[in-house]
């Protein structure tokens, strides 16, 4: 029996749950050190999406990361689901990908890069998760965060959301393509397997 080319692959669908588990494990470890580092006196939550006017909100941060990995899923979904439409130049210079911009990632155009970028912003996720629960440790023990600084004094010049966007956005970027060899990298084994 044959497999219609956007089946997804089993070695995909392993990756998937894989991925799901090191997703909870990350963010397990950012919550959990969000919560440690606020037991610091002075210190309060940056994300402004898991605070409100009482403080930080653990079931909001945990319903966003469910949330999150939702969106995830459908990233890696997305990627393995269209891996033959990639564009073999994008597979050995997936970095360079990231120069490609589209407003529709299911357009024909797009699909030589997207299914890239999905898999490297599923990807990135994790590797943040674990940057912020670094950051989280380094306010436990010495009171100072850079994530949380650069966050504050941005936001100082602008809002308490704009501070947060845009470092939190900058970091995502160049973690997605930085990933982005490994995306590609995966991307090409799915196609190479069934």
């Amino acid at each position: 029996m044959t497999k219609s080319p956007g089946a997804i692959p089993r070695r995909a669908l392993a990756f998937g749950a894989c991925y799901l588990v090191a997703y909870f494990v990350a963010s397990y470890m950012d919550l959990a050190t969000t919560a440690l580092g606020l037991e610091r006196p002075g210190t309060f939550e940056k994300n402004v999406f898991a605070t409100d006017a009482t403080g930080y909100l653990p079931a909001r941060a945990w319903l966003l990361t469910a949330g999150g990995a939702i969106v995830m899923a459908g990233c890696i979904w997305f990627a393995a689901r269209y891996r033959a439409e990639v564009d073999p130049r994008w597979l050995r210079q997936p970095g360079r990908s990231f120069g490609k911009l589209y407003l529709n990632p299911w357009s024909k155009a797009a699909l030589a890069a997207s299914p890239i970028h999905a898999l490297s912003l599923a990807i990135a996720f994790v590797l943040l998760r674990g940057v912020a629960a670094a950051n989280n440790l380094l306010v436990y023990w010495f009171g100072f965060g850079p994530m949380g600084e650069l966050i504050k004094a941005i936001g100082a010049e602008t809002s308490p959301l704009a501070g947060f966007a845009i470092v939190a956005c900058s970091f995502y970027v160049v973690a997605c393509i930085l990933v982005s060899p490994m995306a590609a990298r995966l991307i090409a084994f799915w196609r190479s397997t069934p």
